[in-house]
């Protein structure tokens, strides 16, 4: 084997394990001070960059505080430290740790793979770095739910991955790859569900790209209302797979249709922020829609308000609504839940009750796209 043929293979292995391991940033939400850790099963080695390690075995807890810009620490047994880093680190595979925070209202998380700790401003940074495919299943539970059939989970485990790799560096300028949070993709911990387990050891290492290889932007949402959106019209943003697409698969869900109303004065205030005289917004109602499809836009008086923009500022479900002047109040009347770009969970998973198989959903949710191993995936050029 020539030197430049075990150098290119090097290259490939390398770059392949460092796809492999991510990290992600625990309690990033609520970003505590303190913490406690369990060891549940397994041992893991406490390394004190200042003092050398630890040995904590099964049952055994650790209490993490910050103190005066260091990590301070705290073992039952008596043993305790300050160092300006810490790094918990499973002696065996099959180690599990939960840490529970109790400055925050976050739920504890059951975790594997290795803990680093290290100050913050105001806070404790709080990484685990751990394989991409031993997330998954947390993240799929999170964002998928707790009942469906297997291919609905496939679909959604291809979903997240891709999103995953996609997003890789979004937090790179703040030392990690992702947060456990909605700002990249919700991360309990470990979860035991065997459905959502085998859907994600079933697909593992397969991801979604489009025809040049490159990762999609993977959005999805709860409910459609029977229409996606085009990227382009949420987000101004636009992706060939990313397009309006029918859907008769989410009608079934209570979330296919809401209604809400707001009182006149909180309309009223809307409208002035957006340079809007009260009383002139005629061409902003539509009785008739959302039954003639979604209306990204609207103009009056030459100023223009997105449908996105309504959503956010009266919390409805979606942008995808009709609106109504009632007396003293507006009614939006509406379909969907989210943003309703991409993948239409509520859809994905009837889909799924009718035996269509998890690749199926996928290139009906995107249109144009394929499911390749991640090993020949290519990462999009960044703007």
């Amino acid at each position: 084997m020539s030197r430049k043929t075990i150098l290119v293979i090097i290259m490939l292995l390398t770059s392949l394990a460092g796809f492999s391991q991510i990290s992600i940033r625990i309690f990033a939400r609520t970003r505590p001070s303190a913490f406690f850790l369990t060891v549940d099963r397994g041992v893991c080695l406490l390394h004190d960059d200042a003092a050398g390690e630890v040995r904590i075995t099964t049952g055994e807890i650790v209490a993490v505080s910050l103190h005066d810009g260091r990590v301070i620490y705290r073992t039952l047994s008596g043993i305790m430290g300050a160092a300006d880093s810490l790094a918990f680190t499973p002696v065996s595979a099959g180690t599990l740790v939960t840490l529970r925070a109790p400055d925050s209202d976050e739920p504890e998380k059951t975790l594997e793979g290795t803990l680093k700790v290290k100050p913050f401003p105001g806070s404790l940074l709080i990484l685990n770095i751990t394989a991409v495919e031993a997330c998954l299943p947390g993240i799929v539970r999170a964002e998928a739910g707790k009942y469906g059939p297997s291919d609905y989970y496939k679909a959604q485990a291809v979903v997240a991955r891709t999103y995953i790799y996609r997003n890789i560096d979004r937090h790179q300028l703040d030392g990690y790859n992702m947060c456990d949070d909605i700002h990249c993709q919700v991360y309990p911990g470990v979860v035991t569900d065997s459905v959502i387990v085998n859907a994600c050891r079933s697909t593992a290492g397969r991801v979604i790209t489009d025809r040049d290889s490159l990762l999609i932007e993977a959005a999805f949402h709860g409910n459609c209302g029977g229409e996606t959106a085009s990227s382009a019209e949420v987000w101004l943003a636009g992706y060939p797979y990313l397009v309006r697409v029918k859907d008769p698969w989410c009608s079934y869900s209570a979330s296919y249709r809401w209604r809400k109303n707001i009182a006149r004065t909180d309309w009223d205030s809307f409208l002035k922020s957006k340079g809007i005289t009260p009383g002139s917004e005629g061409a902003i109602y539509s009785p008739q829609e959302p039954e003639r499809g979604r209306r990204a836009t609207r103009t009056v008086q030459g100023k223009t308000v997105t449908s996105e923009e309504m959503r956010i500022r009266f919390g409805l479900r979606s942008a995808f609504f009709a609106i109504t002047p009632a007396g003293d109040s507006i009614t939006f009347n509406g379909r969907g839940y989210g943003h309703g770009v991409g993948l239409c969970q509520d859809g994905a998973k009837h889909m799924a009750e009718k035996r269509m198989t998890y690749d199926q959903i996928t290139g009906f949710y995107y249109p144009g796209t394929m499911i390749i191993d991640i090993k020949n995936a290519r990462m999009p050029p960044r703007p």
